[in-house]
């Protein structure tokens, strides 16, 4: 039995176990950003542009496969923490264009062309931050549904980390967010989050690498269920007013964000009555999805892909992907 097989089997019980217990304008790009990594799909167009988003731009990149033919369904990629441009979320986008959707990637606002101020991420700042990162990924949605090609029926949001707070926000800002895959993100509170990490970080420095072990992430598990102080941005009032698809990818070595508590509030988040969420679990997957056993990266393509059929947003009736 595989891992990714282990994965599904554990992704289904968790499932059983709960039912039973937001348009801008855009322009030519001047300023170009980096040319897409080498192991980028070949096969794809590649539209540089400039988004209007209130009082900043967003500079951005819309792909699309060239061997998918019609009206396609578009993610919108979401960052993490970090200060990335377009490329920085290449992962993303080049398993969604893998999967022969068009892609729409923009650098995170204050990096590469895109204007405004990069902030930190605190929990006391973050719901002020999340607010404006959630507001300019509502601009690049409103933007790429009135592109030609793209089906507006199924437009999506993809990303992971600190995207998984982001892109509900968002999706609940906007009509034209159909569905949402986030990878490795979590539905706990941004205090929640931050205390996890601090037990982690007693134990391993500033090292969030595969050698954390079970038991060290068993005790910020602990730490995150007794936490009492600030909560900073909250998830689960968003998550409860939404009601479109939602697919969750987590791997149960992840050190980074507190994968047990996640799927806990997930349970009871379905239990009670939002059946609108999808948990799929890698067994030994780190934070950027690979097996700690191994050292190979898992395919998230496979599930994702399955979800998409199931859910009608996959590129064709027989779900077929680029190559």
């Amino acid at each position: 039995m595989t891992d990714v097989t282990v994965g599904r089997i554990m992704a289904i019980i968790a499932v059983v176990s709960v039912v039973f217990i937001g348009t801008s304008s855009a322009h030519a790009q001047k300023d170009a950003p980096k040319d897409p990594p080498e192991d980028f799909p070949s096969d794809f167009t590649e539209e540089r542009v400039v988004i209007d988003a209130g009082d900043i731009s967003l500079g951005a990149s819309l792909y699309r496969p060239r061997s998918v033919s019609g009206d396609v369904p578009l993610m919108v990629i979401g960052h993490g923490s970090a200060p990335t441009d377009r490329t920085g979320v290449g992962f993303y986008t080049h398993n969604a264009l893998n999967m022969g959707v068009a892609v729409l990637s923009f650098d995170k606002r204050g990096i590469g062309v895109s204007t405004g101020e990069y902030v930190r991420f605190s929990v006391d700042g973050s719901i002020d931050l999340f607010d404006a990162l959630a507001n300019d990924m509502v601009a690049a949605v409103e933007w790429a549904a009135t592109r030609p090609g793209i089906d507006a029926a199924r437009i999506g949001l993809f990303g992971g980390s600190q995207a998984g707070w982001i892109m509900p926000l968002a999706a609940s800002r906007t009509d034209l967010v159909k569905f949402i895959v986030i990878g490795e993100g979590t539905p706990v509170s941004a205090g929640e989050e931050a205390v996890h990490g601090e037990t982690i970080r007693r134990y391993r420095g500033s090292e969030f690498d595969n050698s954390v072990t079970p038991a060290e992430i068993a005790q910020a598990d602990a730490a995150l269920e007794a936490f009492t102080g600030e909560n900073g941005f909250d998830p689960l009032p968003v998550l409860k007013s939404l009601d479109i698809p939602i697919l969750w990818l987590f791997g149960l070595r992840d050190a980074v964000i507190p994968v047990t508590p996640s799927l806990s509030r997930l349970e009871r988040l379905t239990a009670a009555g939002r059946g609108n969420h999808t948990v799929f679990v890698f067994p030994f997957g780190d934070h950027n999805f690979r097996n700690v056993a191994t050292g190979r990266r898992y395919d998230i393509q496979r599930p994702i892909m399955t979800w998409m059929i199931e859910n009608g947003f996959a590129p064709s009736g027989d779900g077929h992907a680029v190559e």
